[in-house]
């Protein structure tokens, strides 16, 4: 009876099942930063951030949303101010909308989704959670539409996200079609009811939003944590949310961490896709990752004291196994 008793305590201590109330995706205190060129900006017209910052406060959320737009930046130029951006304003989400320059000026596809892959896994870096948005529509040249954005530019931004597990935000498909006349004023920057546009779709993949801040359009990967979001299906989990805390505390801080994290985002975004497609292999690692969730939980929360208790009780469980089996080899 005792070690059934010891069994129990060993295992809600470690699987984090007292995660307080200040974890719940309702609560969190989110900075978001929006990152792009002169439509980010709102050039002629309010920008995007504004109307997002409303429909999240609405939806009761505790947010504050930066503008970091800046006017005729390509993505070579964002490459190189992300870094500061970050550094600046130690952002938990940043909302990545760069190439319309680009493919104004003709600066290759091939170019643009690697500069905006760095963008992405410089943010993963910094401790924030990247999400990407398509090129908008352009139709300046005499009306006539691009095609280079939704056949090659377009895709490339996708491909960069799925490959690192970061949600792709399609706001060329919102925007083109017979309401792109409302939405543009030059044909290529957004009037107020463009950025409107490009606002509701941001804000239904972010916690408060319509999606619930899913990590990605398939439920894996996303801000780094990619393994235990694709087993728990939600960067808002509570126990994905601990886990980000340990690696933001423990492991961001210092050159050791920052190593192991950074191979981390390396090899483990495929594995994640993996597990999110195998309700089997959630339930699996789920359990795997009860061990760290605990150890996570209890170096967050400054409760030091329970890691010699966990420790004697792990000890004693694995004593008691040692002699169960010992005992069966003497029957």
């Amino acid at each position: 009876m005792f070690k059934k008793i010891l069994f129990v305590l060993t295992v809600i201590i470690l699987s984090g099942q007292s995660v307080p109330a200040s974890f719940s995706a309702d609560e969190l205190p989110l900075k978001i930063v929006t990152f792009g060129d002169s439509i980010t900006r709102g050039f002629g017209a309010t920008p995007y951030s504004t109307f997002l910052r409303q429909q999240l406060t609405a939806a009761g959320c505790n947010v504050r949303v930066i503008n970091e737009g800046r006017d005729g930046e390509t993505t070579i130029d964002g490459r190189e101010r992300i870094g500061s951006v970050l550094r600046q304003h130690r952002p938990n989400y940043i909302l990545i909308m760069e190439g319309a320059n680009d493919a104004r000026i003709g600066i290759g596809a091939a170019t643009v989704q690697n500069n905006i892959g760095s963008m992405m896994a410089q943010a993963v870096n910094a401790g924030a959670i990247p999400i990407v948005a398509s090129i908008t529509p352009n139709t300046q040249n005499g009306g006539s539409e691009n095609r280079a954005i939704p056949g090659s530019y377009n895709p490339g931004i996708a491909a960069a996200a799925n490959q690192r597990g970061v949600t792709y935000v399609d706001v060329y498909s919102a925007l083109q079609g017979p309401n792109w006349g409302r939405y543009n004023f030059d044909g290529l920057h957004l009037t107020n009811a463009g950025q409107r546009v490009v606002a509701s779709q941001f804000f239904a993949v972010l916690p408060c939003g319509g999606g619930g801040g899913s990590g990605s359009v398939d439920g894996g990967g996303g801000g780094g944590c990619f393994i235990a979001t694709a087993a728990y299906g939600s960067l808002v989990e509570p126990h994905v949310v601990l886990l980000r805390e340990f690696r933001d505390t423990y492991l961001l801080t210092n050159s050791p961490g920052q190593k192991f994290v950074s191979l981390y985002y390396t090899y483990s975004p495929p594995i994640a896709d993996y597990i999110a497609e195998h309700e089997f292999l959630k339930k699996v690692v789920r359990v795997l990752l009860l061990p760290l969730i605990g150890l996570s939980y209890i170096l967050v929360n400054g409760l030091w004291y329970l890691i010699p208790l966990v420790m004697a009780a792990l000890s004693l469980l694995v004593l008691g196994s040692v002699r169960r089996m010992r005992g069966y080899r003497s029957v």
